[in-house]
């Protein structure tokens, strides 16, 4: 069964409206330190998240355990505000400008937050086991104590970030900054010809433009509607550490998305297979077609004598000899009155170098996949 956590926004899609792509180096730590806290809800990044807390100092994971509550949402909103006005900041300018947040400020991002956890959250999400630890923050009563505090969370979150940089981050940047790059440079450069509701549901699937409507849907686990008008803002962020998610956040006249990059989704996907090697491969996932293909080689024979020679009646024999001949692994041959039955040797010798061409895209190094 799959669950979409309920649509949310029938909004005007800004096809016409400039659409902005920005890499960001803190935004991009600030999600790298969510999967890092939270190893086991993300498969691909395991074993990265791994050797990296072994690595990092007893009182580096401390911090990080007592951060983790606010690594998903707050922290991305709280970033959201921290712009420093370049096309392509550096880490520090984007971080001093983060640390610069004044405390109105501040407050008015933490509820709002606080507004979309407490009031806006689609509680059927919490039968998916991907957020259910984060189903505390629900609760109105957990906020109550960081209003005061706001301040105190920035700067505990920015020192710890500045640390995770100097110490770990800094160089897995380098090395994947350019894709970052060339997946917004693409985006850019398919947003001019591709059907805009293939454009947008390549940048997630948790994006939808449903052409009927002219809408834009947004299947987040916030009940929110965005409204986009002329002058809205939307800006759009690749991330490689915001897999599998996509994060929809609406500020004052700015539409913020935050979405898998296209690499991501590249060396994640299943590694593509010819058709006729699924078609054979489901076949002979029976075993009683199995079993014939087996008896079929090196021998041929009729329905009759294939049923006496199996143990099996006439006409399950009739119908699995139909499906494997449909797919290429059995022919027919005909013997005066006779149909007489072999197995297809050249599909099943196809089938093998079909599993043995099996590859997938490089993946990157920092993955530690080798």
């Amino acid at each position: 069964m799959v669950i979409h956590f309920a649509p949310v926004s029938q909004t005007r899609t800004p096809i016409n409206d400039p659409v902005d792509f920005e890499v960001s180096a803190l935004r991009e730590l600030g999600w790298a330190l969510h999967v890092l806290s939270r190893p086991s809800h993300h498969g691909m990044f395991l074993k990265w998240a791994l050797q990296t807390r072994h690595r990092l100092a007893p009182d580096m994971l401390d911090s990080i355990e007592q951060m983790t509550p606010f690594f998903l949402g707050w922290l991305q909103t709280i970033l959201q505000g921290s712009q420093c006005g370049m096309r392509l900041p550096r880490f520090i300018d984007e971080w001093e400008a983060y640390m610069g947040l004044g405390s109105d400020r501040l407050e008015t991002l933490h509820k709002n937050i606080q507004h979309q956890w407490t009031q806006h959250f689609d509680l059927r999400m919490a039968r998916n086991s991907e957020w259910e630890s984060a189903f505390f923050l629900t609760n109105s009563e957990w906020w109550t104590q960081w209003h005061e505090k706001v301040e105190w969370l920035r700067d505990q979150l920015g020192w710890l970030i500045k640390r995770f940089w100097e110490q770990e981050f800094e160089d897995l940047w380098h090395e994947i900054v350019q894709d970052l790059h060339n997946d917004a440079a693409n985006r850019v450069a398919s947003r001019k010809t591709e059907n805009p509701s293939s454009w947008w549901q390549a940048i997630s699937p948790r994006l939808r433009m449903e052409r009927d409507t002219g809408s834009m849907q947004i299947l987040v686990p916030w009940t929110m509607e965005f409204t986009v008008t002329p002058t809205t803002s939307v800006t759009c962020s690749p991330s490689v550490f915001c897999w599998p998610h996509l994060w929809v956040n609406g500020w004052q006249n700015q539409l913020n998305v935050t979405y898998q990059s296209q690499a991501v989704r590249c060396w994640a996907a299943p590694i593509s297979a010819p058709a006729r090697l699924e078609r054979m491969l489901e076949a002979l996932s029976e075993p009683t077609r199995l079993l014939i293909v087996r008896h079929l080689f090196g021998s041929i024979g009729t329905t009759g004598s294939i049923a006496h020679a199996l143990r099996l009646s006439a006409s399950t024999v009739s119908r699995h000899l139909t499906l494997l001949h449909s797919v290429g692994l059995v022919e027919r041959v005909a013997m005066g009155h006779y149909v007489l039955y072999q197995a297809n040797r050249s599909a099943v010798q196809s089938m093998g170098e079909d599993l043995q061409n099996l590859k997938r895209s490089p993946i990157p190094a920092f993955l530690q996949w080798e």
